[in-house]
């Protein structure tokens, strides 16, 4: 196992780590203590308020160094694909053009390797190695929140690479507190692909009751990259829908339950990711679907030690491709990976914050069925988690602030051949803040993660060879991270220095489980914001080294572990008039070129600058209903290869996919 840096002292972060685990372990405990103190001190004392220890007011669980996207962010963007939702962001790359297999890598990390919730259900995406890990509809998020590296322990099970948390709007972010109905329907064009998307949303509230509807359809055509080339199999036929009810009681009581659909259904190449292969092999069609239910409760005006958080959730993700060519033979694949995953933890105020304690489970089973002789039939993985957490976040003092925590998983794991696992960990973590002046901010974190048994990739269970499971064991995460936080009036200056090892990490493609790669992934994050009233601009830079066992992974090998991201910065800048209606911004992706990949005997990657401008105008003779929007997309029509789309290192594939060339999006929407 590769050492940690030199200048951290391992028996220390031991001692650290074994303390975190310990006191998150015994954390629950201590707000009985600290309620039979309240109970003898005089009634007239003053309580101290509940202390939110956070680096963004937008969840109450970020963490500096992480990343926090708002509604109003996501708004400005007009985000088209999750690509799209972190573009500001260095440390977060999203590879592949298209929406059915892009993958997102923070800090190098592809999210496999993340405990990544969308509105509290688990996401399990282990089907296919050649599509995409985060297929996801934008236009109904409300907020993203990613902890990098080093996760809290109530972020969930097997988090060796951080957490990503996404959340949907429900009815009360789409009216306003006095309006009983409303909502709003978009149309857009876009120039490139020659086609339409439509959008319809209806909320209603009344009496503690509300109700979303949500409805996307798009119909496009291929895109056309900066070369003019049609990317053939890129075309967009996909529906996305949302549906939420909720409840909130006098007492701040709040029952919801939600539904929510996607199906991308069309044309694609023989290998989804990659737009051309060495062998010619032809597209073929494929069908993807993923459906999630959940219920949760929550009580937004807790008083005492009862703050309860209870979520149930089950999702779907069906891949199904009728004619997968290999060679001069096609087979019939499908994947069908389903998951029921809960929580029930408790949020007690003590004396210098809040320790939120529970329990949460999982069960996850993966299906796959080939036509491929002799091995033609149905095999399914299942794998059943069940945790117990606690998390602190407490202030110290004024200037000092901290959160730590452990939880302990135990995991059963069902083989295809019918043996049978069980795996027992603990995870801990520890995360503080020091004010050293008004203005200066200093930060740094530890953590290690137990990332227990996977599951493998479903669409090709014993395709090409029995899989063997001899030696499997779990794989375990060691992060750091430390920086700094400067505010100078207007000014905010953001630093930091992260590692990340994920030990024994687990290749799900191979038939041989306990495949494994020691991945490595360090780096610097920096990034400077500048507000002016109406307006922003910020620049955010990343440098992230990349390691497969200490050396340079190859993109079409590090499938569910990570790829080169080099150094890369991005721009982005916004400004409103207000008398006028009008809101006008852009912004730019530059990454650097980098010979790395001549150490396996492949070319460098080229350099890019992409950037992108938008102006949106909402007309007061129109009572502030419409919207007129207009996005120009890589405006100076590059031809290149985003840092993390892969295949462009393998002699099997002759053309990976170029970004779409410019790109008008003409939108107009109302607001009723």
């Amino acid at each position: 196992m590769p050492q940690l840096p030199a200048q951290i002292s391992t028996l220390r972060i031991s001692a650290l780590l074994r303390t975190t685990i310990l006191a998150g372990l015994a954390l629950p405990v201590l707000p009985t203590v600290t309620h039979a103190q309240d109970a003898n001190t005089d009634e007239t004392e003053t309580v101290t308020p509940t202390v939110e220890v956070t680096a963004s007011a937008s969840s109450a669980q970020s963490l500096p160094g992480g990343v926090s996207i708002g509604q109003g962010e996501l708004d400005r963007k007009n985000p088209q694909t999750i690509k799209d939702v972190f573009s500001s962001d260095a440390s977060v790359e999203v590879g592949g053009p298209t929406a059915i297999v892009q993958k997102v890598y923070v800090q190098g990390i592809e999210n496999t390797k993340l405990n990544v919730q969308i509105d509290g259900a688990r996401q399990v995406d282990s089907s296919f190695h050649h599509i995409g890990t985060a297929i996801i509809d934008p236009a109904m998020l409300k907020s993203v929140d990613v902890e990098s590296g080093v996760a809290p322990a109530d972020a969930g099970p097997h988090a060796l690479g951080g957490s990503m948390s996404y959340e949907t709007r429900d009815a009360r972010d789409v009216l306003d507190a006095n309006e009983t109905f409303g909502g709003w329907g978009k149309v857009q064009y876009n120039s490139n692909t020659k086609g339409f998307a439509e959008w319809l949303t209806v909320a209603g509230q009344s009496g503690g009751y509300e109700a979303l509807a949500y409805l996307k359809n798009s119909n496009q055509g291929n895109y056309k990259d900066g070369d003019g080339d049609e990317a053939i199999g890129t075309a967009d036929g996909s529906e996305s829908g949302l549906g939420k009810f909720a409840f909130t009681g006098n007492d701040g009581g709040r029952f919801e339950a939600f539904a929510s659909h996607l199906e991308d259904e069309g044309v694609r190449p023989s290998r989804p990711n990659f737009a051309v292969l060495a062998n010619g092999a032809s597209p073929q069609w494929l069908s993807y679907r993923d459906t999630s239910v959940g219920v949760s409760y929550v009580d937004e005006m807790p008083s005492g030690n009862l703050a309860p958080e209870l979520s149930l959730a089950y999702s779907r993700t069906v891949l199904n491709i009728p004619a997968l060519q290999g060679g001069p033979n096609f087979y019939h694949v499908k994947s069908d990976i389903q998951s029921i995953n809960g929580k029930a933890a408790n949020n007690f105020e003590v004396d210098d914050g809040v320790i939120t304690a529970g329990i949460d489970f999982y069960r996850d089973e993966a299906t796959g069925y080939h036509n491929r002789s002799p091995r033609n039939g149905t095999y399914s993985e299942t794998s059943t988690d069940i945790g117990a957490f606690s998390q602190a976040r407490l202030s110290l003092t004024d200037r000092w602030r901290v959160s730590f925590g452990g939880r302990a998983d135990q995991q059963w794991f069902d083989a295809l051949t019918g043996e049978d696992f069980s795996e027992f960990g603990l995870s801990g973590n520890a995360n503080t803040e020091f004010d050293v002046t008004d203005q200066v901010m200093v930060y740094g974190g530890a953590g290690t993660t137990f990332g227990g048994l996977p599951l493998g990739e479903s669409a090709i269970y014993n395709f090409s060879d029995n899989w063997d499971y001899t030696g499997f064991a779990p794989s375990r995460s060691y992060n750091t991270k430390i920086g700094s936080r400067v505010v100078l009036d207007d000014w905010t200056l953001d630093g930091n220095l992260f590692y990340n090892l994920i030990d024994e990490s687990h290749d799900l493609s191979s038939a041989t489980r306990n495949s494994t790669v020691d991945l490595d992934t360090r780096g610097v994050n920096l990034s400077a914001q500048y507000n002016y009233g109406p307006g922003f601009a910020r620049l955010t830079y990343s440098h992230t080294t990349v390691k497969t066992d200490g050396g340079v992974p190859l993109s079409t090998e590090a499938s569910y572990q990570g790829v080169i991201m080099g150094d890369i910065f991005n721009f982005d800048a916004g400004h409103s008039f207000d008398e006028y209606g009008l809101r006008v911004g852009g912004s730019s992706e530059f990454a650097l070129s980098d010979d790395r990949p001549e150490d396996s005997g492949n070319e460098k990657l080229d350099s890019y600058v992409v950037a992108n401008l938008y102006a949106e105008w909402v007309p007061a003779v129109l009572n502030d209903a419409v919207t007129l929007r207009v996005d120009a997309l890589n405006i100076f029509d590059r031809d290149y290869i985003d840092r993390a789309t892969t295949g462009y290192d393998s002699s099997r594939i002759s053309e990976p996919f170029h970004e779409p060339g410019r790109t008008f999006l003409l939108s107009a929407k109302v607001d009723f």
